[in-house]
This record gives C-alpha cells, sequence and structure tokens, in this order.
C-alpha cells in the first residue's frame, strides 16, 4: 500500500493543480482494469478492446477553433490570444454499456501538417492518428479525481460519475495536444471499476471461445 499512496506524486505532474471541484479518489479504491486505464500513456481505445473483446466506436461529437480555458493554458505553453482546434468524441462499444469523453485542444502548428486530417477519417481518434503518422511524441500526465460527466455529454446517458484525467502530448519538445478524458465509473465490492469493462460482461456468452477437446476414443 506504500506504493499506491505514492503513484499519483510518481506519475502525475500537476496533481496538485487539479480543480477544486473534482473530488480525491485514492488508487487503492479503483479496481485493477481502471487502474490500468488511468495510468495509461498509450491507446486508450486499443485498451479498452483488449479488455472488453468489442470494437470501440469513436465518434466526433464536435471539432472548431476555439481558445484554450485560462487555467488551461499554461500546460499549452500558449502565447496570448493563441487559437487551437477543440476536439470532443464519445468512446463507446456496441454491445457494452461503456461509454468515454474526451475533450482536446490540438495546435495544428506544432503538429504534421496531414494532421486533421487523418483525424477525420481515423476511427481510433488522436492515438491512432499519432500512430499512422509514427509522430515520435510522449504523454505527460498532469493530475486526475473524480467528477460528473461533463456538460456537453449525452444528457441521456446513466451514468453520474467518472473518473476523470488530463494530460498533454509533447512533440519536438513542445506540448501540441492537450486531453481530458472521463471514464464513466461506479462502485461495486468497494471499488470503482469501469461501467461496461469485461468483469461487469463476464457472466455473457463467450462466442470467441473455442468448444471443449473432443472425447479420445479407446
Amino acid at each position: 500500500m506504500i506504493l499506491a499512496d505514492r503513484l499519483a506524486d510518481l506519475h502525475f505532474a500537476a496533481q496538485h493543480e487539479r480543480p477544486p471541484e473534482l473530488e480525491d479518489v485514492e488508487i487503492a479504491q479503483l479496481d485493477p482494469f481502471l487502474r490500468t486505464l488511468l495510468f495509461t500513456d498509450g491507446t486508450v481505445s486499443r485498451t479498452l478492446e483488449a479488455n472488453t473483446l468489442t470494437e470501440v466506436e469513436v465518434s466526433a461529437v464536435e471539432q472548431l477553433p476555439s481558445r484554450v480555458p485560462a487555467p488551461l493554458a499554461r500546460f499549452l505553453e500558449l502565447g496570448q490570444d493563441e487559437e487551437c482546434i477543440r476536439r470532443r468524441v464519445l468512446m463507446r462499444t456496441a454491445e457494452t454499456s461503456l461509454s468515454v469523453w474526451a475533450e482536446s485542444y490540438a495546435l495544428p502548428h506544432r503538429l504534421p501538417a496531414d494532421f486533421l486530417g487523418l483525424l477525420s477519417g481515423d476511427p481510433r481518434g488522436i492515438g491512432g492518428s499519432l500512430q499512422q503518422l509514427r509522430l515520435e511524441s510522449w504523454r505527460e500526465l498532469l493530475w486526475f479525481g473524480l467528477a460528473p460527466p461533463p456538460q456537453w455529454s449525452d444528457s441521456s446517458a446513466s451514468a453520474t460519475t467518472t473518473l476523470t484525467r488530463l494530460y498533454r502530448v509533447i512533440t519536438a519538445g513542445l506540448p501540441a495536444l492537450l486531453i481530458s478524458e472521463a471514464f464513466t465509473v461506479e462502485v461495486r465490492s468497494g471499488l470503482y471499476r469501469l461501467i461496461g469493462s469485461s468483469e461487469q460482461v463476464a457472466d455473457a456468452p463467450d462466442r470467441t471461445a473455442p468448444g471443449p477437446p473432443p472425447v479420445g476414443r479407446a
């Protein structure tokens, strides 16, 4: 448990700057898969598909020029009055109730010229586009906490709580993307779990598993 108490300090560079409206959550209160999602610095949609064994759909809700909110602008090292592209997406699966909302701020002048074009046509979202471009980059985790779903999310969604994190993507020595992800969660057996994760659908028939081996004849 000593490591659990230190993980946030070790891996989230700006946890002390987390917005006050976010609630505390201890690492030990998250189930193993939710901890994996929180700390991953890879493609979220791929991680979700590996857990649920169902295809994750990334649906764009909005993509337009915008300004970064003042409390977040410093993480992109922006000059005064600089604009970026704000993109909002929903990740979900057809066979489960899994939902993830993501909001990103992208600086096109710090990214390859064809990045936005690839992003519009890649069903895997930002992570898939970065992989296609083979862009050398790294992700810096900033902060996390519990929060209601984003105000722009689907009001018909049943989830009332999300595990929200913020991180930035750095390339060529400068931050080019700032991304917030909100994972829909609920409490089961005393732990926060991602709604729609594989453990919750474990009782469903497994159509991918092989049948029993044939019985040999004497």
